[in-house]
Order: C-alpha cells, then structure tokens, then sequence
C-alpha cells in the first residue's frame, strides 16, 4: 500500500481542517469490479485487534491484518476530474475490458 504525495497533502490538510489529525484513514473492502476487488478509504477513530496501522508519507493507514497480501500494491491516491474530485484507492495492476469503463 501507498499513500500518493497528493492524496498526503490534501489529507493532511482535511484533517487539519476539521481539528482530526490523530484520526486513523481507513482502507476497507468494497466490493467487486470487472477488473477485481475495491478498496476504499474512511475515516477513523480506532484501531481493531486484527488491525495493522502504517505510517505512509505522513498519513496514518490502517486496515484489517487479512488484508495486507491484497492490498500490497495498491495506492491510495486523489482524483480531479471534471465530474468532482476525492480519494480513490488505485490497483496499478488493474486492466479492464473492452466493455468496462470503471477500473482504477
């Protein structure tokens, strides 16, 4: 798992904002996509027994131990598009279809 330099700035600036900087960034399971599972990020106040908590460039990553082997090369990033902007969890290694337009 990586945390993108801009997914970095801008959440340390949310967290800033909202007086959270001790919050945890949680990534999860969300489900399947034609090119695989999804992950996502929440925000959150505590860590889980079977949770695994990393520093990644300045950010505070946690995420459910079984997870660690699927989220290895995955990235948590931030999007600007000209429908709206946030957070994404990216699997560089994702390939999509000719009938898919969702992949990250």
């Amino acid at each position: 798992m990586k945390v993108t330099d801009k997914a970095a700035e801008q959440l340390k600036t949310l967290l800033d904002k909202e007086q959270k900087k001790d919050s945890l960034i949680r990534i999860y399971f969300a489900g399947y996509s034609c090119s695989g599972p999804q992950y996502a990020p929440a925000l959150d106040m505590e860590k889980k027994e079977e949770d695994v908590v990393t520093n990644m460039n300045g950010i505070n990553v946690v995420y459910d131990r079984n997870l660690e082997k699927d989220l290895e090369l995955f990235e948590l990033d931030y999007i600007q598009t000209p429908y709206g902007e946030g957070f994404i969890v990216r699997n560089p290694s994702a390939s999509c279809g000719s009938d898919c337009s969702g992949c990250h």
